[in-house]
């Protein structure tokens, strides 16, 4: 049931930031922004255009990370500069609130989740490497949709329950502040469920893979395959490598922002006392993920290198010369 009461949290209140913490901060946001949508669109385009991208299952996944990173830096991010300078004001009415909110509560789980999922993939991958995998796939084009199309389904699902009345008051925007009105059993579960669960679990695997590797590496030494064996081998090794990248960036990026997030709910007194920058540089270092993960697939892949030359060269304008206009010579 709805708590029609005024909220009695810090967290519905304005601040005020230094101007010597604002403008260095909001030039990182723009900065986290605009490399985050370059990267994320290349990644999405090359993956749309270029059919040999689109053919591998994993990649599929990948699209699904770059468009909820899209999401972020371009729906949820440009509120957080305003606030900045606002000092947490809020001037766009309890729709443009809830849809923010929305935005943000789908995203992050979408993320963590597909990463989820890739690292599974890789696991299964590395567990039979060199026979059955190699011609029959865990991981296939519909499987990759169909996981793609739940983990979003999931997400809006999840993201909607404060939106249809699982929260502590009525409105969204409350002394002018976009307030996240969540009772503390809401976002303790969404944090366990949607973040540390996952997480947990996607570290538990890479440790898993890791002890495989070494594991199937002394297994080599006794019976050597051959340079096609030891090729796949390798190949998934890489991806594997690639894959824990995601997770370790992940960790480090959302992990603080989360835990002070459960903190703050949990103990109100805890949360009164941390200070406005704090929060600011640890949503900041969520945002980051956003525009780190393109570099760290994307463009260390060698498929994705070899499209992006003609992509740009696809992009330029193209001169073309009307024969009736050309200069006939003389004589």
């Amino acid at each position: 049931m709805n708590n029609t009461s005024e909220p009695n949290s810090n967290a519905a209140e304005t601040f005020s930031l230094p101007t010597s913490f604002v403008y260095p901060v909001a030039t990182c946001h723009v900065l986290i922004m605009a490399v985050a949508i370059v990267g994320n669109l290349m990644v999405c385009y090359a993956i749309a255009a270029y059919r040999n991208l689109r053919k591998i299952p994993t990649n599929l996944l990948i699209l699904s990370l770059a468009f909820s990173d899209l999401l972020t830096v371009t729906l949820a991010l440009p509120f957080d500069i305003e606030g900045l300078f606002l000092g947490g004001t809020w001037k766009h009415g309890e729709m443009m609130c809830k849809a923010w909110i929305t935005v943000y509560l789908i995203t992050v789980p979408t993320s963590i989740l597909t990463l989820l999922a890739v690292s599974v993939d890789r696991y299964k991958s590395l567990s039979d490497p060199l026979n059955r995998f190699r011609r029959c796939g865990f991981m296939t084009r519909r499987k990759a949709l169909i996981i793609s199309f739940f983990i979003w389904l999931y997400s809006l699902a999840i993201a909607l329950l404060p939106i249809m009345g699982w929260r502590t008051h009525e409105k969204f925007v409350y002394n002018s502040v976009c307030y996240f009105p969540f009772t503390p059993i809401y976002l303790t579960l969404s944090s366990l469920l949607n973040f540390i669960l996952p997480l947990l679990i996607a570290c538990a695997i890479h440790i898993k893979i890791y002890y495989m590797v070494r594991t199937q590496l002394r297994g080599f030494q006794g019976n050597e395959p051959n340079a096609k064996e030891r090729k796949v081998y390798f190949k998934n090794v890489q991806a594997v490598k690639t894959t824990t990248m995601f997770v370790a960036a992940f960790f480090c990026c959302w992990l603080p922002y989360s835990l002070v997030s459960i903190v703050a709910v949990l103990c109100k007194s805890c949360g009164s006392n941390i200070p406005a920058e704090v929060g600011v540089l640890l949503i900041m270092f969520g945002y980051l993920n956003s525009a780190l993960n393109p570099f760290l697939f994307a463009f260390r892949s060698k498929r994705f290198k070899a499209v992006y030359p003609n992509m740009f060269s696809s992009l330029r304008p193209q001169v073309r010369t009307d024969a009736r206009t050309q200069a006939v010579p003389c004589g």
